[in-house]
């Protein structure tokens, strides 16, 4: 069995706690966006002035919920675990750079590498993943993913790159699935350990 040597996050709903709602359904929903669409997906749809105010409202709510999150609860302890032997980690992110560094040093949280979608196209490309790979000089099976949706598990299997999922109120068939960061640790643990 290969030695893992990375752990990449997603960042809401993995890393910040799960929502009571989706709030990206919300603003598909405000602002008259295709539902079954990425929300970026939608305001490309959209004629070039109307995107511009979208992406403007886009950021100012991305910053709020950053602003107002919460870290899921395990996951300071679970990424200094994973520091503690040895692993690097990655934070991969569809969300804007300046919201993502907002929520980052408002918990305190640092990885070795952040990645938004300024560096790549959003999950569920897996474009995020192969440049993380590609930083660290990594083959897909020498990484792990966590994340929390159909998209993530979507980027990590095009190029054969394992996903675990945290567990949301909107997750439960995706799989393997744990209900807290330490639980995801002891299953790491016991494959790669």
């Amino acid at each position: 069995m290969d030695a893992l040597k990375a752990v990449f996050f997603d960042l809401d709903d993995t890393v910040l706690r799960p929502r009571a709602f989706n709030p990206w359904a919300e603003f598909k929903k405000s602002y008259g966006l295709e539902p079954d669409l990425l929300i970026l997906e939608g305001i490309a749809r959209r004629p070039p002035d109307e995107q511009a105010i979208l992406h403007h409202r886009l950021l100012q709510y991305e910053q709020a919920l950053s602003a107002s999150s919460e870290v899921r609860e395990g996951i300071p302890e679970l990424l200094g675990e994973l520091k503690a032997i040895g692993l690097t980690t990655a934070l991969l992110t569809n969300n804007h750079r300046d919201a993502t560094e907002l929520a980052l040093q408002k918990h305190g949280l640092g990885f070795d590498l952040v990645l938004t979608r300024e560096e790549a196209p959003p999950k569920p490309s897996p474009a995020l993943l192969q440049q993380a790979l590609a930083h660290f000089d990594l083959k897909p099976h020498e990484a792990l993913y966590i994340g929390d949706s159909e998209g993530d598990r979507q980027a990590g299997q095009a190029i054969n790159l394992p996903v675990w999922f945290l567990a949301t109120p909107h997750n439960s068939t995706l799989h393997p699935r744990f209900e807290y960061p330490m639980e995801l640790l002891q299953a790491l643990l016991q494959r790669w350990g």
